[in-house]
């Protein structure tokens, strides 16, 4: 069976949150044991032994932000589904990423993998992936032709996108070096795209001209390529205890993150270099956070719409896990 989880975002969104995982919990719901418990068991819902739980589903960002879009041009609940859809996609790249990372602890439990194996877990994650799918195309039946077909190659697109993102990031790791470009464009599918489609879903199921579609899912990319660049420095100054997950395993793993590129691009070197190392990262991450507020400036979406999702900016700027 599987049960409602609380995720972690801005204290202002936790109504939002609450509609996210009653509505996934709705639509799950028919789907019940075997592959479905290790889901339950992967969304938080569930303990080990299969028994309700309350542990962290995470913080829920990207349907946030589909919400805020949504809303910026017309009703929110019009996008509830597509935003359910967006975390169902995301929550299946995470399966696959734990197990092509070795990460054996996310959200401070084991993970999938190291709780049931790798094959079960690949295939938990398949099930994610289907199940994202189903209910955005169920979702789209709201819509008329051309905007269904218009949310479905977004959603689609980004799919993509962030698995050739993946792809480069784990093809990365063999090499002695990586541009601060190739990481960019790298991000930009692995975390960007996601980000970017959540955004333009959430313009379309709301009601936004489509040239304002566009420039919704460049700003989703750039805010997502923000978010990863703080992801890398979590990974390297973070505290696991905020974190659920260990620190350094990216270094260990010859994981080109956005300090391994800088330290190497800017030539900084030795353990006095790690507080300018530090600023660097995180001047990334500001640099496209403000790249992506440009871009949500030039949009019709309602200015109160707007304020909301640079509070989610901020909040992805200064988070601690």
């Amino acid at each position: 069976m599987i049960y409602a989880v609380q995720g972690r975002a801005p204290a202002s969104e936790a109504g939002r949150r609450a509609l996210v995982t009653r509505r996934m919990r709705e639509l799950l719901a028919p789907y019940r044991g075997g592959v479905y418990d290790l889901v339950a068991y992967h969304l938080g819902w569930v303990d080990a032994d299969g028994n309700p739980a309350e542990a962290s589903g995470g913080k829920l960002v990207r349907p946030l932000l589909c919400l805020a879009a949504a809303r910026g041009y017309g009703d929110e609940r019009a996008a509830l589904d597509a935003a359910v859809a967006i975390e169902l996609l995301h929550a299946f790249s995470l399966v696959h990423d734990d197990i092509e990372d070795g990460d054996t602890e996310r959200r401070h439990r084991p993970t999938l993998w190291a709780l049931r194996g790798v094959p079960l877990a690949i295939n938990a994650g398949d099930s994610l992936f289907a199940l994202a799918h189903r209910v955005l195309i169920d979702a789209v039946a709201s819509l008329t032709a051309p905007d269904g077909l218009l949310a479905l190659r977004i959603f689609a697109e980004a799919a993509l996108r962030m698995i050739e993102g993946q792809h480069h990031d784990l093809e990365f790791e063999a090499r002695p070096s990586v541009s601060l470009s190739e990481y960019l464009r790298m991000t930009s599918g692995k975390t960007g795209a996601l980000i970017g489609a959540s955004l333009a879903l959430g313009g379309v199921f709301g009601g936004a001209p489509e040239r304002d579609v566009d420039v919704l899912r460049d700003a989703g990319v750039a805010i997502g390529v923000a978010f990863q660049a703080v992801d890398d420095a979590l990974g390297v100054w973070g505290d696991a205890r905020r974190t659920g997950k260990a620190v350094g395993n990216d270094l260990a793993r010859g994981k080109k993150s956005l300090p391994v590129v800088l330290r190497a691009s800017l030539g900084i070197d030795g353990h006095d270099g790690n507080a300018a190392l530090r600023s660097a990262t995180l001047s990334v991450a500001r640099e496209h956070a403000e790249r992506g507020r440009e871009l949500l400036r030039r949009t019709a979406m309602t200015s109160a719409a707007l304020a909301d999702i640079e509070s989610m900016i901020e909040f992805i700027l200064e988070r601690e896990s």
